[in-house]
């Protein structure tokens, strides 16, 4: 049976990827007109990354917890497993489509947010465990 808090959590969680994709597919587009494509896109990426693991502590997930320090070294590695999927999705519609930048960006967010969802809740804003 699914929970009420489990779809609130995924519906918050859909709000801030969308939010957060606008963010950084704006930025690419922003940066993409005066640097390159795989310039824009990681420079994109660290402001994006913040935003992110700021809107799912606070408000997706509702932790008000104080280990901070180990949530932000969890979120680094799943953002490293993450990012993999992100950049393999952006770079390769890059070089076999003639997609904008911005597009590529906006399908490679979308490709890594259910990894993303799943392991936020299962590691990263989970309760402590033993």
């Amino acid at each position: 049976m699914i929970k009420k808090e489990h779809v609130s959590q995924v519906f918050r969680f859909a709000v801030v990827g969308g939010t957060v994709m606008v963010f950084n597919v704006g930025l690419v587009w922003l940066f993409s007109r005066w640097l390159g494509r795989q310039a824009s896109f990681l420079l994109a990426y660290p402001p994006t990354l913040a935003m992110h693991f700021s809107l799912n502590k606070w408000w997706t997930f509702g932790c008000r917890r104080t280990d901070t320090a180990r949530q932000i070294t969890e979120y680094l590695v799943m953002v490293v497993v993450t990012f993999i999927i992100q950049w393999v999705v952006f770079t390769a519609l890059g070089a076999w489509t003639s997609l904008p930048a911005w597009v590529c960006a906006g399908a490679a967010i979308a490709a890594q947010m259910a990894v993303t969802f799943v392991m936020m809740r299962q590691r990263v804003f989970a309760g402590v465990r033993a």
